[in-house]
């Protein structure tokens, strides 16, 4: 594909933005096969987009208007606002794929065609997910799909790595074989989860027994100890709490979550997938009229509202691409979509704002019920024009069309942006019209090398380290200096070097305590605070509909304690699910994002 001259965009050709990556960029997109051995850059651009915008045709959307849009798009991508989910940008126009990034593959592991199916769906470059709670041996079939991931690996065949999540069941009778599954064996593919009960925290908080499934007593305070200890030995397992996740899940009584994505951002029923998309926070953070910084809301909507119904499009193409029918019938069942975010580290140093701060908590919350709001009102016009989707044909069991789901869920924690007013209007609206092209709309996943794409922090997280994976202090970090320190350069110089050689801003002289705070690395920030964030934007009155990807980075001589106190405050705080990871606990760990 060549970009279009200027004679051919004259006569209606799509204009595509030039894109000229710095080089750590396009060494990302190089290293992890998201762009072809021949393909450019610029290619890779004007292949998603054109791929992406493609079923604007079947809903009647005149030519001119999708060419305005594709090349809106496109020059978000280009400028750093916005970013497709990195299966999309490797599969879409380059391979016949959905374009989802994960899915809880549909298949009775004890059937034979259960490879077959497996590998299928690997194919399609999508992370995923399985529920072993209904098998006797759970460890077992760990063990065999980890070494069938071993084994596609080495064909050679793969742009992304094999990523799985297992999760079980507290309640099951093989849980202690499994929450030492991988302090005990070698299992590169897998994240595992325990799938905690509320009913189990409360025995282990109390001190009394937990039966399991099959009549065992156990003594619940030693099982959630056991479980922290091999956390703080492998990173693994983490806790998730699907009754949380299913609580909600607008269809629960319809197509109830079983398991996770490999980093547990969302609920999945059987055959469910999920297209992502990231909008990067502090690209929309401009100067205000008093010199201090503000959010740009009008871009922000505009680009909320175009990602919208890009991920709905990705939706629509997936359709007919999907390995098994069930996957197609969820997906037209829900039409699932998840807006992310990156960058939140990163906007709260333009807002001069401390991550484990009240303040910067308030703009998070501010910032993210905005988008999650603009979806849905963008996902109600979609409908008007293309349809809802089929759930909302169905009344009983659609908490969208039977209950209360947005007023309860967002209408009783208002923001600054958006109010209780707005949520009850427009959940009224959804009840009466049965508008709603996606049941829901936002969540927030990893975002590793699509932050790397934008040049951005990652996800919700604080800065894991100081300086980039090329081992130079980052834009926002030297702009956030420069301004500090009225723009002299040589101070600037010196107290980057003194961070690049020390590793952290904690012990540098020249630094107020607000700048220093405004500084702290994931481990420099206590797992309080990191805890309070995951609670005000993805808990049980969070701003976004599903959780959120989240770790807690320990430093090397955290204790097993601290990481079951960790456990603990999560469950109070009520939050969906959280992982730990403690520094040098893994030999070869990845570098930080």
């Amino acid at each position: 594909m060549t970009t279009k001259n200027p004679r051919e965009a004259e006569e209606g050709m799509i204009r595509f933005a030039q894109y000229n990556p710095p080089g750590e960029v396009e060494y990302v997109l190089r290293s992890g096969k998201i762009i072809g051995d021949q393909e450019s850059p610029q290619q890779m651009i004007e292949r998603v987009t054109t791929t992406l915008f493609s079923p604007e045709e079947q809903f009647g959307t005149p030519p001119k208007e999708t060419q305005r849009m594709t090349e809106e798009f496109a020059q978000y991508m280009v400028d750093g606002y916005l970013m497709p989910g990195t299966p999309t940008l490797t599969n879409a126009g380059r391979y016949e794929n959905a374009l989802s990034s994960c899915v809880v593959i549909p298949v009775d592991l004890r059937e034979q065609s259960a490879r077959g199916k497996i590998t299928h769906y690997y194919r399609q470059n999508m992370g995923s997910g399985f529920d072993f709670t209904p098998y006797d041996d759970p460890v077992s079939l760990l063990m065999w799909i980890n070494s069938l991931s071993a084994e596609e690996t080495a064909t050679e065949q793969y742009d992304r790595y094999i990523g799985n999540m297992g999760t079980l069941h507290v309640s099951h009778p093989h849980i202690e074989q499994f929450i030492r599954a991988k302090s005990e064996h070698v299992m590169p593919h897998f994240n595992i989860s325990v799938d905690v009960s509320e009913a189990f925290m409360e025995a282990a908080l109390a001190g009394t027994p937990f039966v399991l499934a099959d009549g065992t007593e156990v003594d619940a305070d030693v099982l959630l100890t056991t479980t922290a200890e091999n956390a703080w030995l492998t990173g693994d397992p983490g806790i998730i709490y699907m009754e949380r996740m299913n609580r909600d899940n607008p269809l629960a009584n319809i197509s109830p979550y079983v398991s996770t994505p490999p980093c547990s951002e969302m609920g999945l029923s059987a055959g469910e997938t999920c297209q992502f998309g990231y909008l990067n926070l502090a690209r929309f953070v401009r100067p205000g009229g008093n010199g201090e910084a503000e959010m740009d809301y009008a871009k922000l909507a505009d680009a909320t509202c175009l990602m919208t119904r890009v991920l709905d499009n990705a939706v629509e193409y997936s359709i007919s691409r999907y390995p098994d029918p069930i996957s197609a019938d969820v997906a037209r069942l829900k039409r699932k979509i998840g807006i992310g975010v990156c960058g939140l580290s990163d906007m709260f140093l333009r807002y001069n704002m401390p991550y484990d701060s009240d303040e910067a908590r308030v703009i998070a919350r501010d910032v993210l019920s905005f988008i999650n709001y603009t979806s849905k009102q963008a996902s109600v016009e979609l409908a008007q024009h293309r349809g809802p989707c089929e759930a909302m044909h169905m009344v009983f069991g659609n908490t969208f069309r039977d209950g209360r789901y947005l007023e309860e869920k967002f209408g009783v924690s208002p923001t600054n942006t958006i109010s209780s007013k707005e949520w009850e209007e427009l959940g009224a609206y959804i009840r009466a019209s049965g508008n709603l092209r996606n049941i829901l709309t936002t969540s927030l996943p990893p975002t590793g090398r699509a932050s790397l794409l934008l040049s951005a922090s990652a996800s919700v997280e604080p800065f894991f380290q100081v300086v980039s994976t090329s081992g130079e202090i980052t834009g926002t970090i030297r702009s956030f200096l420069e301004r500090e320190f009225d723009d002299n350069k040589t101070l600037v110089d010196q107290v980057i070097q003194e961070a690049k050689a020390t590793g952290s801003f904690q012990d540098i002289p020249e630094l107020s305590g607000h700048t220093r705070r405004c500084l702290q690395t994931a481990t420099e920030i206590s797992p309080g605070e990191h805890l309070k964030m995951v609670a005000a934007l993805a808990g049980m009155r969070g701003v976004v509909d599903e959780a959120a990807s989240k770790t807690i980075n320990l430093p090397e001589y955290a204790t097993v304690a601290q990481v079951r106190e960790i456990y603990v405050q999560s469950y109070q705080l009520g939050i969906k699910n959280i992982s730990v990871y403690r520094d040098r606990s893994k030999e070869g760990q990845p570098e930080k994002l």
